[in-house]
């Protein structure tokens, strides 16, 4: 008897597996953006309504996964380049880190030995089990997600090239 329980727990345990890795999709292009309002390192509530009018670049990683690392020193020269730029269809462009991290001063000093200059830093100690990661679907990281002006997601995990080619292509040419 307990032998047929065990059975039947390990194949509700990797049905499971199977629905959350195969089935349960990340958001896609085109879908509205899910509604947050977290608090940034500054202590300053922070939510999508208040990048409205803007492109936001919603980036999850954390100091402890190495390709983020590497990536954050793209970023920082991507920042450096569209921050002051004028979109078609934009105001601009904002960065938004969602540092999975259990350790804080880990992220803060990731944050800063990495250079990620813009004002917008988040820290979720619950890493994966947070409510925005459960909201925007995250996985793995890193995991990026492009936010248009109207709140929609224009890209969903892009590659850096992806995501360097859409928005030279979005910079309003005089």
């Amino acid at each position: 008897m307990q032998k047929y329980l065990f059975g039947l727990a390990g194949v509700l345990f990797f049905s499971y597996l199977i629905y959350y890795f195969f089935f349960n999709q990340m958001l896609v292009l085109g879908q509205p953006a899910p509604p947050f309002e977290i608090e940034n390192l500054r202590k300053n509530k922070i939510n999508l309504d208040s990048f409205k009018g803007q492109y936001v670049l919603i980036d999850f990683w954390g100091s402890w996964c190495g390709p983020c690392r590497q990536e954050n020193k793209i970023l920082t020269m991507m920042y450096a380049h569209y921050k002051d730029q004028k979109f078609r269809k934009a105001a601009g462009i904002q960065f938004l880190s969602i540092a999975f991290d259990q350790d804080p001063d880990a992220a803060k000093n990731a944050i800063e030995k990495d250079g990620l200059v813009w004002p917008h830093h988040v820290i979720e100690p619950n890493m994966f089990d947070s409510e925005l990661a459960k909201t925007y679907r995250i996985r793995s990281i890193p995991m990026k997600y492009l936010i248009g002006p109207d709140q929609i997601i224009m890209l969903a995990d892009p590659s850096i090239r992806e995501l360097d080619d859409f928005l030279a292509f979005q910079i309003l040419k005089n």
